[in-house]
């Protein structure tokens, strides 16, 4: 796994790439507090709601398998949680889905509620993350006054993850072809445990090189940039848009429904 497997869409060429990466930031952040926000009776809102990031999606070229793909990856953890809803919250309430409406536990509804929240909102960052290289989005939360250090951390959270998995796939793959036959169970874990030591302490060396590398280029803990982020009309478009839409959709919740 290599940073250009995981960054190639935000270096792709489109009228959303081109955007500056505040702007896209602050409206993501904004879009997904909206949504967290709406009640989980508003089912026909919260649909209407999904159409701003896949559109934003298809109009990036950001291919929405691939959004779904890595959707699915976390959505173990957010489905055990809506699912646990059902199990204490039995009152009867009414739902309304455009002209139709029916009664339903307030259980079920909160359980679609949160999975519905949460593909919406995982598409909308997993599209500004597709749309945004890292280094432009580290920029862009400096310029929107995010402490230091944490921008700092972050920056090398993403530098080092990618060594960390890069070591773990060589470890397994040298693993894989020593292994001549299945262990039971104990032997497996014990050579679970040491491969996970293994690659802990060897990512740690390599940490520790890495920095004593940047540190003899000049490395001051700021991430400079070669070009000034500049907004423009079609930042201020995209703002107003999205602003419009959000307003439309509230006035839509609060006359029908």
């Amino acid at each position: 796994m290599h940073h250009a497997q995981i960054d190639r869409l935000a270096y792709q060429a489109s009228p959303i790439h081109a955007l500056d990466a505040r702007v896209k930031l602050v409206c993501a952040l904004i879009f997904s507090i909206f949504v967290i926000s709406l009640p989980a009776t508003s089912v026909s809102i919260l649909a209407c709601y999904a159409i701003w990031p896949f559109a934003v999606l298809v109009i990036a070229g950001v291919p929405i398998s691939f959004v779904l793909k890595h959707i699915l990856i976390v959505s173990p953890f957010i489905l055990v949680l809506a699912l646990s809803s059902l199990l204490y919250d039995k009152a009867v309430v009414t739902v309304a889905f455009g002209p139709w409406r029916w009664e339903t536990t307030g259980g079920v509804c909160r359980c679609f509620s949160i999975f519905g929240k949460f593909i919406i909102t995982m598409a909308a960052l997993v599209g500004l993350v597709a749309t945004t290289r890292f280094s432009d989005l580290l920029a862009a939360m400096a310029k929107l006054g995010v402490p230091h250090l944490l921008v700092v951390q972050l920056g090398f959270l993403y530098r080092y993850i990618f060594m960390l998995i890069d070591r773990g796939s060589h470890v397994l793959r040298a693993r894989a072809g020593r292994k001549l036959r299945n262990l039971g169970l104990a032997d497996e874990v014990k050579t679970t445990a040491a491969i996970v030591g293994s690659i802990f302490i060897g990512s740690i060396d390599l940490a520790g090189r890495v920095n004593m590398a940047m540190q003899g280029r000049g490395f001051d803990g700021r991430f400079h940039r070669l070009t000034e982020m500049r907004i423009t009309g079609a930042d201020f478009l995209f703002a107003a848009i999205l602003t419009l839409y959000l307003v439309a959709l509230q006035f839509l919740r609060r006359v029908f429904y």
